[in-house]
């Protein structure tokens, strides 16, 4: 008899259980039948722009940008600290970087940007060592040949409160240094860096960028000849001890970049003469 009330108890339990999901089924208000209807960023649109603030020139070799007008603010706040002018002065004379690459913006349908407020701005200082000098002026791959190069690189990353605006932290990476015995009309690919990062090449030159790290890199850039066209130049990926080569059959300069570690200041230049 006992038995009896307990399966009739347990039945009732079953049919309020079952009472209770057909209700919650036909008004819909059950979260799988919304399931259909969730856009993951259909809602929200991302802000990537680059903000290119500074262009490198023959006198200061520095390239500043920022991935949007937020992160500029990181820029400009970082910009304004002490322990950030005293690195910059500390380069002075190397190849500059600075990205902010934090923090990412996003818009909302209301056309209200939302972002975190924390910020990074990444600080990289690159330079080239030719058989013990400073390579500061780029020469062609005949006097390269056989010569022992260095490429050198020192990463400060800087993180920023927006909200407090101020500097909250700075980091400074071990230095990075790749050797190689270097070739003629061939470009190492190392630890994000190129080298020889600038060079002289002559018309009609077959250059070799060759992969000699574990990270993927690529070769991204534009190609302006003497007769006023502009080339679009992407190799693609290429991994560890693989290659990329181009042929520069025109008077001109390429400059080009690794697409994934520009905020490293990897990047390079090709300069095509008779």
């Amino acid at each position: 008899m006992g038995m009896k009330k307990e399966f009739i108890s347990l039945l009732a339990v079953v049919a309020v259980f079952v009472a209770g999901g057909t209700i919650l089924m036909t008004s819909k208000i059950l979260p799988e039948e919304h399931a259909q209807d969730f856009r993951s960023l259909s809602e929200i649109s991302l802000q990537s722009e680059i903000r290119v603030i500074k262009e490198p020139t023959s006198d200061d070799n520095t390239y500043i940008y920022a991935i949007n007008d937020v992160a500029r603010q990181s820029l400009d706040i970082a910009q304004a600290d002490e322990r950030v002018k005293n690195i910059i002065n500390s380069i002075r004379g190397s190849a500059v970087t600075m990205a902010a690459v934090q923090p990412t913006a996003f818009v909302n349908p209301d056309g209200k940007v939302i972002h975190s407020s924390a910020g990074q701005v990444i600080i990289t200082s690159n330079w080239q060592v030719i058989d013990g000098k400073l390579y500061s002026a780029p020469v062609t791959f005949d006097l390269l040949e056989n010569k022992q190069g260095e490429a050198h690189q020192i990463i400060w990353n800087v993180f920023v409160d927006l909200d407090k605006r101020q500097v909250t932290d700075i980091f400074q990476e071990q230095e990075r240094v790749i050797r190689e015995t270097l070739h003629s009309n061939v470009v190492f690919g190392g630890m994000n860096m190129y080298m020889p990062d600038t060079v002289i090449a002559d018309v009609g030159s077959k250059i070799r960028w060759s992969n000699e790290s574990n990270l993927q890199h690529n070769v991204v850039g534009t190609y302006k000849t003497k007769s006023g066209s502009e080339v679009k130049v992407d190799s693609g990926f290429f991994d560890r001890n693989e290659s990329w080569e181009y042929t520069f059959n025109e008077e001109g300069v390429f400059d080009y970049h690794c697409t994934i570690h520009s905020e490293e200041g990897m990047k390079g230049k090709v300069i095509v003469a008779s």
